[in-house]
């Protein structure tokens, strides 16, 4: 064999070489952000990226949450079906940044009834708790958040930590010290009509109470609240 042959089989070597190496690269990850989505409707939903379900453990219960998701980052298009449908309620295409956290809030059934924010998530270093409030209830109008407490007659006393926060708002975190809280939500205009609770807040927590739902809603869910956990 002469070299000229010899030459050609060694370039032929390390071209499959090259070739197989090209063939073993591992596929381009695609960048991610985490989406808390919350269901702040009356209905059972599951939630969609590109046409693939997120919430594959369960499905998003009135006023649920499953926590965040890692999710596709950049521009892609979401659909939210009723649970157990397969023709989507709507379908919207949002742009996220990679790296980061959202809260979305599905309200309704129609491309109109979602809203997010990005969610900036740091810890209060003197040990205080840190909380926001979101309205997420359509037809409740401005909503008024306070703790109930009493005096020193022993007289029931609201202190309004959130006042007049209208539809599809998501206030700044507050700070406030932790530990068991009594929470009233009400309409602006209706005060005697509040929705109640007892939470636990921890200290250096980070947390979201939003209300859901629609009031006088048909099929029982109707108005209520809940509490994220951000951190």
């Amino acid at each position: 064999m002469n070299s000229r042959i010899k030459a050609l089989f060694v370039i032929v070597g390390v071209t499959c070489l090259w070739a197989c190496k090209k063939n073993d690269d591992a596929p381009k990850r695609q960048p991610t952000t985490g989406l808390n989505v919350v269901n702040a409707s009356d209905n059972t939903i599951n939630f969609y990226q590109n046409g693939a379900r997120l919430n594959n453990a369960s499905s998003y219960f009135p006023g649920g949450s499953l926590g965040y998701l890692s999710v596709i980052a950049q521009n892609q298009n979401y659909q939210v079906k009723i649970a157990g449908a397969t023709a989507p309620l709507f379908s919207f295409s949002m742009s996220l940044d990679s790296g980061k956290r959202y809260s979305l809030y599905v309200t309704g059934k129609t491309a109109s009834d979602y809203f997010y924010k990005p969610d900036t998530l740091n810890a209060d270093t003197s040990g205080l708790t840190k909380f926001r409030f979101v309205n997420a209830s359509p037809n409740a109008g401005p909503l008024v958040l306070a703790f109930e407490g009493m005096d020193n007659n022993k007289a029931v006393l609201d202190t309004i930590k959130f006042n007049n926060i209208n539809y599809k708002t998501i206030t700044p975190f507050v700070t406030i010290t932790g530990g068991v809280r009594n929470v009233s939500i009400y309409s602006a205009s209706a005060p005697l009509n509040a929705v109640k609770d007892t939470i636990t807040l921890n200290p250096s927590g980070i947390y979201t109470i939003y209300s859901y739902g629609t009031i006088n809603a048909s099929g029982g869910q109707g108005f209520g609240t809940g509490l994220i956990a951000n951190q």
